[in-house]
């Protein structure tokens, strides 16, 4: 009888054990439980900072050779190609041959102008000789007239001669002149019939074929320049008095790759384009690398306007109320406020906040759509770092609650244990 009331003693202790175990293993999931709830609604956050900024604009244009030259024969009529030494794309170097025409009656004529020359040249030198030696007759029957020994009549007749020599030396001398200025024009024609580049580029057009003719009035090639390229744009009215002649600029031109290049200003116009109501600009970038080409389209980076130190806001944490721009700041307790914006300047990703902001803040980037004065966040970026949360607090406490339970159910089990033992040696 006492052995079975010890037994039912014990048994009541562990139940009651394993109860209050139950309890408080409920107890502890529903604290857990209510420790991992959601803290409140997620957001990004960065830290408001004092940064230079570049007002920039997006503008748009084709690449064009900023040194383009068509090449047209320099003849008088109509002479045949002989032989067209280049295709569209050859590089060529100045002075280099592009084609060849039919010089055969150039060079005739060339030989013909030759001759001419060395017949007048001849002549001058006859004409010379005679003009020579009236002018020496002329001089000696004047000494003899004076002494008396030649009559005026023979004087007169020798500075007759004397006028004559000279006029037929004159004529002498205009004919060399005109055989050499014919000479020059063959010669001219005859280089001329070798069609040379005027500058070094790019052939971009062949309009030349072996037995066709070429004319003073129809290009036979295109040749571009293409080390130096340039961009024609345009910038709108409020805008086109806040850059310079010089001034450098970014492009990307996305069919090359991700790479920008640098440019420069060169022209502004001072008169409205009547149809896109815009200024027109001229810019010149370096090829580097020969990778660009004319035709190709670019994105222009223009910087309009410049602040120092200033706070600088993405457009994205900004929210409005009733035409009011604000933002919401994160505190320490997890709570946002709520702050009315005083907002500059933009680019239409960022703005410059000159009123409602300080260095340091915790500012809502994202997230913040839905947020009033006073609501409960958490942070899971901050300044682009991705946070990692202790959400895990509640059950680790549980953790140690159950295993504390475990052990006291341990140390009963073993009480009642000693019990039933101690009723078995008293029953002996």
């Amino acid at each position: 009888m006492e052995k079975e009331t010890k037994r039912k003693v014990a048994a009541l202790t562990l139940g009651s054990f394993l109860f209050m175990s139950m309890m408080t293993g409920c107890g502890a999931k529903d604290v857990a439980e209510e420790q991992t709830a959601d803290p409140g609604v997620p957001v990004e956050v960065e830290t408001v900072a004092a940064q230079d900024f570049d007002k920039m604009i997006t503008l748009g244009g084709l690449t064009a050779a900023e040194n383009t030259v068509q090449v047209i024969a320099k003849v008088s009529g109509m002479e045949q190609i002989k032989a067209v030494n280049v295709k569209v794309g050859d590089k060529v170097a100045s002075g280099q041959v592009l084609a060849q025409l039919d010089n055969e009656a150039t060079q005739i004529n060339a030989n013909s102008a030759q001759l001419g020359v060395t017949n007048a040249e001849n002549s001058i030198a006859t004409a010379q000789q005679s003009y020579d030696n009236a002018v020496k007759n002329y001089n000696n029957a004047l000494e003899l007239f004076e002494m008396g020994a030649v009559s005026q009549s023979d004087l007169d007749q020798l500075k007759l001669a004397m006028e004559n020599a000279q006029s037929q030396l004159n004529a002498a001398q205009i004919g060399v002149a005109n055989a050499r200025n014919s000479l020059q024009s063959a010669q001219m024609a005859l280089d001329y019939a070798t069609v040379t580049a005027p500058i070094s580029g790019t052939v971009t057009m062949v309009n030349a074929n072996v037995g066709s003719y070429a004319s003073a009035s129809a290009p036979m090639f295109e040749i571009a320049n293409v080390d130096t390229l340039e961009v024609s744009t345009g910038i709108n009215e409020q805008n086109v008095s806040k850059i310079r002649v010089g001034q450098e600029v970014l492009l990307k031109i996305d069919s090359v790759s991700d790479q920008w290049f640098s440019g420069n200003i060169t022209e502004i116009s001072k008169v409205m384009n009547a149809q896109t109501k815009n200024y027109p600009i001229t810019i010149s970038l370096q090829n580097q690398d020969a990778k660009l080409v004319a035709g190709m389209y670019a994105e222009v980076e223009v910087m309009v306007d410049h602040a120092d130190d200033v706070l600088v806001v993405p457009v994205q944490a900004i929210t409005y109320k009733e035409a009011q721009p604000v933002a919401y700041i994160m505190q320490a307790d997890g709570t946002v406020k709520e702050v009315a914006l005083t907002l500059g300047m933009n680019d239409g990703d960022y703005y410059v906040v000159t009123a409602g902001l300080k260095a340091g803040d915790q500012l809502i980037v994202k997230g913040n759509s839905s947020l009033v004065d006073g609501a409960a966040v958490t942070a899971i970026k901050i300044d682009g770092v991705e946070q990692e949360l202790d959400l895990d607090v509640a059950g680790d406490e549980t953790d140690t609650e159950n295993k504390d339970a475990e052990k006291e159910n341990t140390e009963q089990e073993d009480t009642a244990a000693d019990a039933d033992a101690d009723a078995a040696k008293t029953t002996k």
